[in-house]
């Protein structure tokens, strides 16, 4: 019996090498899906998710002396990529709006049905003549699909085929300053 014992525990052991060494090649990228990092099996590293790239967009109070006033602005977005650069930069247009709160927002342009450039509208009357819709206040319409979002109630979609509110950015706003600093996480559709 001791022969049959070993022989077994020999199989057993040169069969479960190849589903070791499986569950081990599987072990690097589902650390990334948990926490992506720089490095594979870097656990502790620096994350990898896309960062402010300068010039970053910066505004003062001046520049929003009454409510519903709109300023475009671009956002350069640096994301890390295995390229001879080590990274890519993108450059996201943005819409920063005064609310008659007095509260400064951000969003991105780009709409989340299908990725076109939305307008600022400030005419109820003439987001009706354009989009088909009227709202209360000013919006932000999207031309391509007629989607339409609700600035004063966070981005909310209000008309159209858009499955949620534009990204925001964040701002810091510290002494009259108000600097854009990152974009909320996620994608276009």
């Amino acid at each position: 019996m001791t022969d049959g014992v070993k022989r077994r525990t020999v199989l057993k052991t040169v069969a479960a090498i190849p589903l070791a060494l499986t569950f081990g090649l599987l072990a690097s990228p589902f650390l990334r899906f948990l926490r992506p990092t720089l490095e594979p099996l870097d656990i502790l590293g620096k994350s990898d998710q896309p960062l402010a790239e300068p010039p970053i967009p910066t505004f003062t109070d001046k520049d929003f002396p009454d409510p519903w006033t709109c300023i475009n602005f671009t956002f350069n977005q640096k994301y890390i990529e295995y390229n001879p650069e080590l990274k890519e930069v993108r450059t996201i247009p943005g819409f920063i709006v005064k609310l008659p709160n007095g509260d400064v927002v951000a969003y991105s342009r780009i709409c989340p049905h299908l990725g076109c450039i939305f307008n600022f509208v400030k005419d109820p009357e003439e987001c009706l003549k354009g989009y088909n819709f009227k709202p209360q206040g000013p919006v932000f319409a999207c031309p391509c699909h007629l989607s339409v979002y609700d600035i004063a109630q966070g981005g909310k979609v209000v008309s159209g085929p858009a499955p949620r509110p534009p990204r925001k950015f964040q701002l810091k706003q510290e002494n009259g300053q108000i600097e854009v600093t990152s974009l909320e996480a996620g994608s276009i559709a």
